[in-house]
C-alpha cells in the first residue's frame, strides 16, 4: 500500500511538472500538455526522462511531498529536457543526457529555494537556464549526438500527429491565415515548449484557455504588447526569435496579470507596463550573450519578475495590486477567494476590541455627540445603564449609588498590557465636575503598536490593576464611578493611538455586539441610544460545533427509498487548520469558530457529496441566539456556479463582477426559553446573475442538545441524521 502511495506522489509530481510552467497544477491542463511536446518526440521524451529523474531524487532524497506533488522539482528539468531534445536527435547519449541534467537541475533548483527563499522570492525558471547554458556548453563537445533536423520536415511532423486530415488543415491555415501577428502569438506559444510551429501553438491556445481564461487573456496581452514595442523600438521581432516572446512576455504577463497578484484592472495594466521593460531587457542581452554563443532563454522574465516582486514589497500600500497571499495554483482560484475573502473578512487580522463590561447598556453619547466628543476626541462612546422607564437612576438620582451602572464592574475589553492607570481622583456630587482632572480615574491598556483602549470616570480605588500588568478580555480592572468631567455616573471609553490619559481619539470599530437584542454586528461603531450588548455563546450550540480533530461523524442518508451511510473525520493540517473530510469521496472543507460564529473557509472536492451541501447550509452559524436573530454571507462563485456561466464570467472577472451568490441563514429555538431542547436553522443560497436570482437552494439543520443532528436539502429531499 505504501508503494502505491509512493509511486502516487513521483507520478503527480511528474504529471504537474507540465502545468507548472505556466504556473497550474490542474491534471487536466498538464496532460493535454504533455500531449502536445511528443509533436517532436526527441523533445517529448527527453524532457519526459529529466523531468522523472529530478522528481524521482527529490523523493528519494525526502524533500517536501507537497511541493513534489506540484511538480515544483521536476518543471525546470523538463524545459532542460525540452531543450536538449530540441537540438539533439533521439539517442541513447540524448536519454543519458538527459538524466544527467535532471539530476544536476534539481540541485540548482534546490540551491536557489534556499538562497531566494530567504527573501520569499520564488526562483521561477532561474535552474532552468543556469542548468541549461551549462548542459548546451558542454554538448558542444560531444560527438555521439546528432542534431534534431525534425523542425525541418514539418509536414511530416504533422501527418505523424494527426495525418492527413491535420496536413488538410495546415494547408489551410497558410492560405487563410497570413497575418505575422496572428502566426507569431500561436509560434510563441509553442516556442516556450521548443515547438517553433503554428501546429503546438493552437494546441497549447487550446489547452490553455480550457484551463484559465485570465491566462489565456494575459497570454494575449503580453505577446501584444511585446509585438508592438517592437514595432516602436524598429526592431524585426523575427530577429530575436519568437522563443523570447514566449518565454518573457507571455509567461511575464501570466505571472504579474494573474498568478503572483490577484488579477484585477491594476495587475493588468502593471503586465502591460512591464512588457517594454522586458523588451529592452532582452534586446540588450540578446547582443550580450551573442558573443558569448549561447541563447539568453528566459533569463530576462526572471531577472524582471523577481525585481518587479521584490521592489512591490517596499510600498507603503497595498492597494490596487495585490500580492497573491494563499496560492491556489490558477488565476481565477485566486480571484474569486480574494473578492470572497474581502468582503467576509474586511477587517481580517484587527485585534477585536470588545465592549468594556458585561450586560445591556445604553449609549449615552457615541461619536461625534453633543456633548463632548467633538474635534480630536470625536471617536468615543459613553455608556449607561437604564431601567425599563428609561431611567437612569432610583429615586431622585441626587445620589451617586441611585445609578443603575455606579459600581458595575469595568473589564478588560481585548488583551493587553496595562500601560497607564490614575486613581485617587474624588466622585463627584451629582451635578458637579472636576475640570482640573478632566478624565477623572482611568485605566489605558495597549493591545498592539499604535491600538490602546482607555477608560475614565472610574470609581476612586476601585481600580484592580497596575501599570505593567497582563489582562485578558474580560478581566476586572475597576469599577464605574463619577470622577473627572462627570456631573452623573458614566463609563466613557475610547480608543487611541498612544498611551497618554488626553490622547486624541482613534476611530476604530468594536469586533462584535448585540443591539437592542435583535440585531448582531460584526466590526462595527455603536450609535447613541443604541442599547448593547457583548455576544455571549450559547454554551450548549457551541459545544455542539466545537468539533476536535480525531472526531468521527457517522451519517445516516435517506433519499427516497435508497439509504447510506457516510462517514466523516475531522482533521487539522500542519497550519492548525480544522477540517471535515469525507471518507467516500475524499472531500474536505475547512471550518474556523470563535465566540460569534461557526463558519466555513474553503471547501475542495466533489459537489454531489453530502459535505458539499453541508458546507452550504452551514456556511456561516451564529453561536449566539435571541429571537429573529439571522445572519449573511457571501460564497466565491466558482463555489456554486459551473458550466458556461462561469466559463465565460472568467473573462471579465478580475474587471466586473456580474454573477454572486448570497448565503442567508434564520435560527430558531427548538423548546422553550425555559426548556431549550436544540436550534434550527434555515439556510437559504442565492445565486444571482446581474441581480437577479439565478437559481436558489434552501437547507434545514437540526441541532438538538442530546447530541442529535438532522439535516435537510429541500429540493432534492434528502434527509440526514447524525450523532455528535
Amino acid at each position: 500500500m505504501r508503494s502505491v502511495s509512493e509511486i502516487g506522489v513521483i507520478l503527480k509530481g511528474l504529471i504537474r511538472s507540465y502545468s507548472q510552467i505556466f504556473f497550474s497544477t490542474n491534471y487536466f491542463f498538464a496532460g493535454l500538455l504533455l500531449l502536445i511536446t511528443f509533436i517532436d518526440p526527441s523533445i517529448g521524451i527527453a524532457g519526459l526522462v529529466s523531468a522523472l529523474v529530478a522528481v524521482l531524487l527529490s523523493f528519494l532524497i525526502n524533500l517536501e511531498r507537497e511541493a513534489i506533488i506540484k511538480g515544483m522539482y521536476g518543471f525546470n528539468a523538463l524545459l532542460v529536457g525540452f531543450g536538449l531534445g530540441f537540438y539533439f536527435d533521439i539517442s541513447i547519449t540524448l536519454l543519458l543526457l538527459a538524466a544527467i541534467a535532471g539530476f544536476f537541475t534539481l540541485l540548482v533548483n534546490i540551491t536557489l529555494q534556499g538562497v531566494l527563499g530567504k527573501y520569499y522570492l520564488p526562483y521561477l525558471s532561474l535552474p532552468f537556464v543556469l542548468s541549461m547554458w551549462l548542459v548546451l556548453s558542454a554538448t558542444w563537445q560531444l560527438t555521439s549526438t546528432e542534431i534534431n533536423q525534425s523542425s525541418v520536415y514539418l509536414l511530416n511532423k504533422i501527418f505523424k500527429v494527426g495525418g492527413f486530415n491535420f496536413i488538410a488543415i495546415h494547408d489551410w491555415w497558410l492560405k487563410h491565415v497570413t497575418s505575422n501577428f496572428v502566426n507569431g502569438y500561436f509560434i510563441s506559444l509553442g516556442s516556450i515548449f521548443f515547438q517553433f510551429n503554428v501546429l503546438a501553438g493552437v494546441l497549447v491556445a487550446l489547452a490553455l484557455i480550457a484551463y484559465s481564461r485570465i491566462a489565456f487573456s494575459l497570454s494575449v496581452i503580453g505577446y501584444s504588447v511585446a509585438y508592438f514595442a517592437f514595432l516602436i523600438l524598429g526592431i524585426d521581432l523575427t530577429t530575436l526569435g519568437y522563443s523570447y516572446i514566449g518565454f518573457n512576455f507571455i509567461l511575464t504577463a501570466i505571472a504579474i496579470g494573474g498568478y503572483y497578484y490577484i488579477p484585477s484592472i491594476s495587475s493588468y495594466l502593471w503586465s502591460i507596463a512591464i512588457t517594454p521593460v522586458i523588451a529592452l531587457v532582452t534586446t540588450g542581452l540578446v547582443m550580450i550573450f551573442k558573443s558569448l554563443g549561447i541563447p539568453i532563454l528566459s533569463l530576462p522574465f526572471n531577472i524582471v519578475v523577481l525585481m518587479f516582486i521584490y521592489s512591490m514589497r517596499f510600498r507603503m500600500s497595498v492597494s490596487g495590486l495585490r500580492e497573491v497571499v494563499v496560492q491556489e495554483g490558477k488565476p481565477e482560484l485566486n480571484l474569486y477567494s480574494h473578492q470572497s475573502f474581502t468582503r467576509r473578512f474586511p477587517n481580517y487580522g484587527w485585534v477585536k476590541i470588545k465592549l468594556p463590561f458585561y450586560g445591556v447598556w445604553t449609549v449615552n453619547q457615541g461619536h461625534n455627540g453633543e456633548h463632548t466628543h467633538k474635534g480630536e476626541w470625536a471617536h468615543a462612546w459613553d455608556f449607561v445603564v437604564l431601567d425599563s422607564n428609561g431611567k437612569q437612576y432610583t429615586d431622585e438620582g441626587n445620589l451617586a449609588t441611585d445609578y443603575y451602572c455606579f459600581g458595575k464592574s469595568v473589564i478588560a475589553p481585548a488583551d493587553g498590557e496595562v500601560v497607564e492607570v490614575e486613581d485617587g481622583v474624588d466622585d463627584n456630587p451629582i451635578g458637579e465636575i472636576n475640570i482640573s482632572k478632566n478624565w477623572g480615574n482611568t485605566v489605558i491598556i495597549k493591545h498592539a503598536v499604535g491600538l490602546y483602549s482607555k477608560v475614565s470616570h472610574l470609581k476612586k480605588g476601585s481600580i484592580t490593576v497596575r501599570v505593567g500588568d497582563k489582562v485578558k478580555f474580560g478581566t476586572k480592572i475597576g469599577e464605574v464611578g463619577n470622577s473627572g468631567r462627570s456631573p452623573y455616573p458614566h463609563l466613557h471609553f475610547q480608543i487611541q493611538a498612544n498611551e497618554f490619559i488626553g490622547s486624541k481619539t482613534l476611530k476604530y470599530p468594536i469586533a462584535s455586539y448585540i443591539v437592542n437584542n435583535s440585531i448582531l454586528k460584526t466590526f462595527d461603531y455603536p450609535l447613541e441610544n443604541d442599547q448593547i450588548s457583548n455576544v455571549e455563546a450559547n454554551a450548549s450550540l457551541k459545544a455542539l460545533l466545537n468539533l476536535k480533530s480525531g472526531q468521527v461523524i457517522n451519517w445516516v442518508v435517506e433519499q427516497g427509498n435508497s439509504k447510506e451511510h457516510v462517514s466523516w473525520d475531522v482533521g487539522i493540517t500542519y497550519l492548525n487548520k480544522l477540517f471535515i473530510q469525507c471518507n467516500k469521496t475524499n472531500s474536505k472543507a475547512y471550518f474556523e469558530l470563535d465566540d460569534v460564529y461557526f463558519y466555513f473557509t474553503y471547501f475542495e472536492g466533489n459537489k454531489g457529496s453530502l459535505l458539499y451541501k453541508f458546507y452550504l447550509a452551514a456556511y456561516r452559524i451564529p453561536l449566539t441566539f435571541f429571537d429573529g436573530i439571522d445572519a449573511h454571507d457571501s460564497i466565491p462563485v466558482n463555489k456554486t456556479f459551473g458550466g458556461l456561466i462561469l466559463y465565460l464570467h472568467d473573462f471579465i472577472a478580475p474587471f466586473i463582477q456580474i454573477i454572486h451568490t448570497d448565503y442567508s441563514v434564520r435560527v430558531w429555538r427548538i423548546g422553550s426559553e425555559f426548556d431549550t431542547q436544540g436550534f434550527k436553522f434555515v439556510s437559504t443560497i442565492k445565486g444571482k446573475y446581474l441581480s437577479k436570482t439565478h437559481w436558489e437552494e434552501k437547507f434545514e439543520m437540526e441541532l438538538h442538545t442530546n447530541g442529535h443532528v438532522k439535516f435537510t436539502h429541500k429540493q432534492n429531499k434528502t434527509v440526514a441524521k447524525c450523532e455528535i
